[in-house]
């Protein structure tokens, strides 16, 4: 016999189950039947009234009706469970690989617009080639214009090209900021103001000339302006008869920088080398400043004089014995000199001003204020109102409105070496 509760055999004469220690019925009650082990199926009826029906631990299958529900509760339970984690396993890879490949995509696609800057996020390229306008169609049916486009353009491509391949090399190095000086760009040195290259072209310059004696300098454009090699490129050349007037020059300030070259054929004592001013024959109101050529046995060249008829100041700035007591006939010199309208000079009245010479400072001393801080004031080179002309070349004129320092003149000098 078999306990009906945890179906140990029981002996026959035990009241009590050894295993689970439940009190036996009598044998042969209501409900009870039994098989032996080796038999497939065994019913008892427990004390409730349920049917517990076991098969073998050989067999498939093993069910019981539990005591608290009644239901049967299949033994393979777990091999289900096991399916489904099995097809939620393989459900997670398949999304993961979504997913990267959604991540792909998008990674390609931010690509894409990387390389195509005109295209905004959203927007829809169309491949499509436009269908051209009845006039283009016009143009390309004509083979005789296409003929001339072909024989203009040559073996060298485009006749477009060219011209614009040569206006690059005519323009050459430039510089909005800095000064450019044989195709380089002096980054120390500011953009000068003014500028004049005179490279077979005066610009705004023009020439003038004196009738008279004591007289202002007229405009003459009947003149053959003349040019040599100069330090880069050409150079104007006035040849005793004529002068140049920088005609644009206007108000620049109480701070200044002008800077030349130069090549005398010939000099004379008074020399006029560049002559700024205005009123210059009024006897009363005249202001100007003369850079030019002292020759006589006391005097050293050269020199910056300048003066003011309305304050009656005067004054000039001579080299000391150690500076160069002349500038030689036929030779080019680079001569710089500054105004500090912020500084003082030696005397009441007067500004500090600076001379240069090779990018060398020779002297500094004291200048009439003001001189390029009005309204009507011309820059004259080779010529004045009362000195004779001679026989000179200028090259690469330039005017800043500020100071340059003296590491500034030289680099400046250094670069047309």
């Amino acid at each position: 016999m078999f306990c009906p509760k945890c179906g140990k055999q029981i002996p026959d004469e035990a009241k009590f189950c050894p295993g689970c220690g439940n009190k036996v019925q009598i044998p042969g009650g209501i409900g009870q039947q039994t098989k032996k082990p080796d038999g497939n199926v065994k019913q008892a009826k427990k004390p409730d009234g349920n049917v517990q029906q076991t098969r073998k631990p050989d067999g498939d299958v093993k069910q019981m009706m539990t005591p608290e529900t009644g239901h049967q509760q299949p033994q393979n339970t777990r091999k289900a469970g096991n399916k489904n984690r099995v097809i939620t396993i393989i459900l997670t890879i398949i999304l993961v690989i979504l997913i990267l490949a959604a991540v792909g995509l998008g990674v390609y696609y931010l690509g894409t617009l990387g390389k195509m800057p005109n295209m905004l996020p959203g927007e829809e390229t169309d491949n499509r080639e436009e269908e051209p306008d009845e006039e283009e169609q016009e143009e390309e049916e004509d083979p005789e214009e296409g003929d001339e486009a072909a024989d203009e353009a040559g073996d060298d491509g485009p006749a477009s090209e060219a011209p614009a391949e040569e206006a690059a090399e005519e323009q050459g190095v430039v510089s909005d900021t800095n000064e450019v000086i044989a195709e380089t760009i002096l980054y120390n040195i500011p953009k000068s103001v003014y500028s004049y290259q005179f490279d077979e072209d005066l610009g705004n310059a023009k020439t003038v000339v004196r009738t008279v004696g004591d007289s202002m300098p007229e405009i003459s454009e009947d003149l053959e302006v003349k040019y040599v090699p100069g330090m880069d490129g050409k150079a104007v050349y006035l040849d005793g008869t004529y002068g140049i007037l920088l005609s644009d020059v206007r108000k620049i300030g109480t701070s200044y920088t002008v800077a030349f070259w130069m090549k005398a054929d010939d000099l004379q004592d008074w020399s006029p080398f560049i002559h700024i001013g205005h009123d210059l024959l009024d006897s009363e109101n005249r202001a100007r400043l003369w850079l030019g050529q002292k020759t006589d046995s006391v005097s050293v060249a050269p020199i910056i004089s300048s003066e003011s008829r309305r304050t009656a100041d005067s004054f000039e700035i001579r080299p000391g014995n150690s500076a160069p007591n002349s500038i030689d006939p036929g030779v080019w010199y680079h001569i710089a000199f500054t105004v500090d309208g912020s500084r003082q000079g030696s005397r009441k009245g007067s500004v500090l001003g600076t001379l240069y010479v090779a990018g060398r400072y020779i002297c500094e001393g004291d200048i009439v204020p003001d001189m390029m801080n009005t309204d009507n004031f011309e820059v004259y080179l080779g010529i004045n109102c009362w000195d004779a002309l001679y026989p000179v070349a200028f090259d690469d004129v330039k005017i800043w409105d500020q100071v340059l320092d003296g590491s500034q003149i030289q680099e400046l000098y250094n670069a047309y070496e």
